[in-house]
């Protein structure tokens, strides 16, 4: 019953990726030589707090071959020219969360980091056509009032591995997303073995990634609603391939 959100619901989530969003904006102002992690990690939280929300999560912010971490806890790294910056975070905005990860390179990004971007860029637009695919079916199941929905969890996810697999790189490590609403984590996920049928009033992330141990990674994480027979994407922070020049 939580996975299908009231319209009220889906209102105080995206109030809260909106937060998020600004808090992305705010954070990219932060970033200079030399700071930790553990202290960019700390402005996401005080951001998010001087403006009336609370965490979803504690932020996970790592740079360099730490972002190859899935769950890095944030450390006395200090960033440095060349490297990879994960920041994936959320708020939580009248009892209801957001989760949003981007990944920026500090300094002109090399080839080999540019393509991992362009290939986990390119998986989560898969996903998200994947389920603009499926909008007659939708909404010929909804003219019908049939409350069962072709569109399978499972095959979002195998859309996006399959893609990033057929590009040289290994599988993603982690579910392609999962549900939320009053927690960062609720209900079902979109994984190979998920028996989830998506359907309207459902909120999820999809977060596909790459992650090359001793390099780095990289993963892109948004929050949608599946209504109205379309996806609508509700954490609208920039995707486009970001190189922090100082």
């Amino acid at each position: 019953m939580r996975g299908i959100k009231s319209p009220k619901e889906i209102s105080s989530i995206k109030k809260a990726c909106e937060l998020t969003d600004d808090a992305f904006k705010h954070i990219l102002t932060k970033i200079k030589p030399g700071i930790t992690e553990h202290d960019l990690s700390l402005q996401i939280q005080r951001f998010i707090r001087k403006n009336g929300a609370r965490l979803a999560f504690k932020p996970i912010v790592s740079f360099g071959k730490n972002s190859a971490e899935i769950h890095h806890k944030p450390n006395k790294t200090k960033l440095k020219k060349g490297q990879i910056i994960m920041l994936d975070f959320g708020t939580k905005v009248e009892g209801y969360c957001s989760d949003m990860t981007r990944t920026v390179f500090f300094g002109k990004a090399s080839e080999k980091q540019k393509n991992m971007y362009k290939t986990v860029f390119e998986a989560q637009k898969r996903a998200i056509n994947y389920i603009l695919k499926c909008h007659s079916e939708l909404a010929r199941l909804a003219a019908k009032r049939v409350p069962e929905s072709s569109l399978k969890a499972k095959e979002v996810d195998r859309i996006t591995r399959d893609y990033i697999i057929s590009k040289g790189y290994p599988s993603i490590p982690h579910s392609l997303g999962h549900g939320l609403g009053k927690k960062v984590h609720e209900g079902f996920r979109l994984s190979p073995k998920s028996k989830t049928k998506l359907l309207a009033g459902m909120v999820f992330t999809i977060e596909p990634g790459i992650y090359i141990r001793n390099f780095g990674g990289v993963r892109i994480e948004d929050t949608f609603v599946l209504e109205n027979n379309r996806i609508r994407q509700l954490t609208c922070s920039p995707k486009t391939l970001l190189e922090i020049v100082v």
